[in-house]
């Protein structure tokens, strides 16, 4: 496309102008990693900057873990969680982009994070 239409309709050309839905994992009780599954609610995924989300599942995966693992063990465990749910998207024929978390997952702190209340 132009580059000048990308930027007047949809705020330029970057790499999310298809996003269609996403995940949002977070720590449930004391020892279980969930994950809630967002998707646009239009019938034609298009293009728009004026995309509304709403909530598919907030169970989409349940990954238990232990506080006192440690960091490699619980990067393992998140992989894991990620792993479950695009094995779920895949059978909706949709993608999961994981550049970003596979970059980044084994430098996180997930002991400290997960540990917090």
């Amino acid at each position: 496309m132009d580059e000048g239409y990308l930027k007047a309709q949809y705020g330029g050309d970057w790499k999310y102008n298809e996003i269609i839905g996403f995940l949002r994992f977070y720590r449930y009780g004391a020892n279980q990693i969930r994950c809630e599954y967002w998707e646009t609610n239009a019938k034609n995924k298009v293009r728009t900057r004026k995309k509304q989300f709403e909530k598919i599942s907030d169970s989409y995966c349940r990954e238990p873990f232990s506080k006192t693992a440690e960091n490699a063990i619980l990067s393992q465990t998140m992989k894991n969680a990620v792993e479950h749910c695009e094995t779920i998207l895949k059978k909706k024929k949709r993608f999961l982009d994981r550049e970003l978390f596979d970059g980044t997952v084994d430098y996180v702190d997930w002991k400290s994070l997960l540990s917090k209340a």
